[in-house]
C-alpha cells in the first residue's frame, strides 16, 4: 500500500456534541447509507463553524464558547432533517451532509478570533459523510429530532492524503473547550 502524504493541511473552528448524541448520529449515517448512497467519505460528528487561516488558541476558544453559551441560553440544541453545505477541501468541493441545526450564530461570536477566520460556514450541520456531488439528497427517511446541551468548540486539522491513488482524508480535532453550563 503506498501512501503520498499532502502537505495541504486546513483548519476548521468545530462544533463538537457530547458522545452521548454520537450514537443517534451514527444511526443517521447508517440510514443513509443503507438508503443507497454510494462514493461517501466518512466524517467525524462535529459542525464546522469555519475555516481558518491558524488554529486558535486557548483564550480565543475559552471567549467564542462563552459568546456561543450566551448566544444559546439555556436552551437545547435540536438537530433535525437532512441539510448539505459546500465543505471545500482542497483538490475538489466536496458536500457535508447531515442533520441541520436549529441555532443560528451571530457574526459578533467571532469577535476573538475574527482575524483568523476566512470563511464561515452556512447551514450548520453535524457532519455524517461527505459526497462527491453538491446536490442536496432526496431520501425520505424518518428521524427523531436529537436534542442536546453539553457543545464544546475546538480546532479540527484536516488534510487529503493519497492512498493507492485514491484522496483520503485524515483528521485530528484539538483539545475540547466545553462551553460553560447555561
Amino acid at each position: 500500500m503506498k501512501t503520498e502524504n499532502r502537505r495541504h493541511k486546513q483548519i476548521f473552528l468545530v462544533l463538537v456534541p457530547h458522545k452521548d448524541v454520537r450514537g443517534e448520529l451514527r444511526k443517521y449515517g447508517d440510514l443513509m447509507i443503507k438508503a443507497g448512497l454510494t462514493d461517501v467519505y466518512y466524517f467525524p460528528h462535529i459542525t464546522p463553524l469555519a475555516s481558518l487561516s491558524r488554529a486558535l488558541n486557548t483564550e480565543e476558544l475559552k471567549q467564542i464558547a462563552h459568546s456561543l453559551r450566551k448566544n444559546i441560553g439555556s436552551d437545547k440544541i435540536l438537530a433535525e432533517g437532512d441539510a448539505v453545505t459546500a465543505f471545500p477541501c482542497g483538490e475538489k468541493e466536496l458536500s457535508l451532509n447531515g442533520p441541520r441545526l436549529s441555532i443560528a450564530i451571530p457574526q459578533n461570536v467571532f469577535e476573538s478570533g475574527i482575524k483568523k477566520i476566512t470563511d464561515i460556514f452556512s447551514p450548520l450541520i453535524i457532519g455524517c459523510f461527505l459526497t462527491k456531488d453538491n446536490k442536496k439528497l432526496s431520501l425520505e427517511i424518518p428521524r427523531e429530532k436529537i436534542a442536546f446541551r453539553a457543545v464544546a468548540i475546538a480546532n479540527m486539522y484536516w488534510r487529503p492524503i493519497r492512498l493507492d491513488g485514491e484522496i483520503c482524508y485524515k483528521w485530528k480535532i484539538g483539545k475540547l473547550r466545553w462551553l460553560p453550563r447555561p
